[in-house]
């Protein structure tokens, strides 16, 4: 478990995502991504930080549910999961894992939905620079997301 995944974290945001992005040194930042990818990848990673996820696979059906239900992207954001680049990675993702996940679902699902219809307010999808130094606890109690 990460420091930034802890309900209570004092880090700020920018300090989540660079623990973020140190543990999971083979994602695909920057100039490796097309611009609308990489601008959906920050957003994207950025819920990863701030509900506290990781990047198995329950984990980003987690992030994926928060982002349409918990933040103000939406629907929009199915955009970019339909991007090549997203596309990339789906084909990397083995047969047991999804079957496994499938089987969670029954828990995830509902669960993620409860948490994101409890928030006090949703999380900024993509206008999210002015809370980059707030501490994680503060944004999580700010915003009402339960990790």
């Amino acid at each position: 478990m990460h420091a930034f995944q802890t309900q209570d974290c004092a880090m700020t945001l920018a300090e989540g995502l660079a623990e973020y992005y140190r543990d999971n040194p083979g994602l695909k930042r920057g100039d490796a991504l097309s611009a609308p990818a990489a601008a959906f990848f920050r957003s994207h990673d950025a819920v990863h930080v701030v509900y506290g996820r990781g990047t198995s696979l329950p984990d980003e059906a987690v992030v994926k549910l928060a982002s349409l239900f918990g933040t103000t992207g939406g629907l929009s954001v199915l955009g970019g999961y339909a991007l090549h680049d997203s596309q990339d990675i789906y084909r990397t993702l083995r047969l047991s894992e999804i079957l496994r996940t499938l089987v969670a679902a029954v828990i995830i699902v509902p669960r993620t939905l409860v948490r994101c219809l409890r928030q006090s307010r949703p999380w900024p999808w993509t206008d999210f620079e002015a809370l980059r130094n707030q501490p994680l606890r503060d944004i999580r109690r700010r915003f009402g997301i339960a990790v």
